[in-house]
């Protein structure tokens, strides 16, 4: 999503705990990139983090690939 010029992106986080018959009971989650629809689910917060981060590193560089194309042409 863009802006005004600035780039933006929408995330879904949900997070819940799953019932558990040991303790103690594990957390769970989902993360959904609204633009592109990319759902992940996860079990682990570095797992969510390095979902957001590939989403907007990957978008940071479609960036700067369209603006140097405007700018050459």
């Amino acid at each position: 999503m863009q802006s005004a010029g600035r780039l933006e992106h929408l995330f879904i986080v949900r997070v819940w705990q799953e019932p558990a018959q040991v303790k103690p009971a594990e957390w769970r989650g989902s993360v959904e990139h609204v633009p592109s629809g990319q759902r992940l689910y996860f079990i682990s917060f570095n797992d969510l983090n390095d979902f957001i981060r590939l989403r907007l590193t990957s978008s940071a560089h479609r960036a700067e690939d369209h603006t140097q194309t405007e700018q050459g042409a």
